[in-house]
């Protein structure tokens, strides 16, 4: 039992994994902003009806404003902004490039728990965090293959390219780091809120004041009918649906058990091993193949994880 949180870390990187396969098509449809609001709101109403049935609902009722607030503003942070900036940075600098920065998520989490609740790893737990996050850009750091033609292969001058080029790119590294703090912080935030709130309630909120957030941003910058756009197309809501089970409200309430029983920065690092699973899973459908960097990789985020196991 000792093992269930970062078991539960775990889980939820590679249900993330599988399911941003299964999302991949309807985000390239209709958005990534729409499309992330929807599963948002499907696993709030999931959970809503969890929350419910486990008769877990008059936790929130139980516990102090303070606690309620905290954890709502993980949501705000890890997701509505988090993952917001998370998009935005998949845009302009791929999606190996912004995961290869997402590895600072966990360092954010460490500096910001032990600058506000004294958190102190051990140098056991040091090292094998370091090997994890090692494995993880190992995986994610790989040569970018795009060309610089412009739209439909016509070619531009390569000093206008680089110009825009650099301006873009500039941009989605603010994103990316923006996008690492919002899931670090949201972390600790988390974690501090759930001092005697259990994992499925705090679940609820926390996916609660995310779709808010993201609802709230949608009805300023047209997302929110995009959202309801996708929502009437039956192909699309054949994966979105599923995905939002598995990718928001199960890896959800794993998540947050992973944040209520580990250390907040080992729970951050676990969670950021979902580049890890991701390689198996373009291995399995075929969109990419396992080289000697992933399984290098692979092999030392295992070997960082026994490392926690030991500390």
């Amino acid at each position: 039992m000792d093992l269930f949180g970062e078991a539960a870390c775990l889980a939820a990187a590679a249900l993330w994994a599988m399911s941003v396969e299964i999302f991949r098509e309807p985000v390239e449809r209709f958005g990534a902003a729409p499309v992330n609001t929807l599963k948002c709101t499907i696993a709030t109403l999931l959970l809503g009806a969890t929350t419910l049935a486990f008769g877990s609902a008059a936790e929130l009722g139980a516990v102090s404003g303070s606690e309620l607030t905290l954890v709502a503003a993980s949501g705000l942070v890890g997701l509505t902004l988090g993952d917001t900036a998370l998009f935005g940075a998949v845009a302009r600098l791929g999606t190996h490039r912004t995961l290869l920065l997402q590895t600072l998520a966990p360092v954010f989490t460490a500096v910001i728990a032990f600058l506000w609740k004294g958190e102190v790893l051990g140098t056991t737990d040091l090292l094998g965090t370091a090997i994890i996050l090692g494995g993880v850009v190992l995986v994610v750091l790989r040569p970018d293959e795009r060309g610089h033609a412009g739209e439909e292969g016509v070619a531009v001058p390569q000093v206008e390219v680089k110009s825009i080029a650099a301006s873009v790119a500039t941009v989605g590294v603010v994103m990316a780091v923006v996008a690492a703090f919002g899931q670090g912080s949201g972390v600790v935030l988390a974690k501090a809120g759930m001092a005697h709130l259990s994992p499925l309630p705090a679940a609820f909120l926390r996916l609660t004041a995310a779709a808010v957030g993201l609802l709230m941003v949608g009805a300023f910058d047209g997302g929110a009918s995009r959202a309801r756009r996708a929502l009437k197309d039956r192909d699309g809501m054949r994966r979105i649906l599923p995905a939002s089970v598995m990718g928001t409200y199960i890896a959800m309430l794993l998540m947050m058990t992973g944040i209520a029983l580990a250390p907040a920065a080992i729970a951050a690092v676990l969670l950021a091993t979902t580049p890890i699973f991701g390689l198996i899973v373009d291995a399995v459908t075929g969109r990419g193949k396992v080289d000697a960097r992933g399984i290098a990789g692979t092999l030392a985020a295992v070997a960082g994880v026994a490392i926690l196991r030991l500390a």
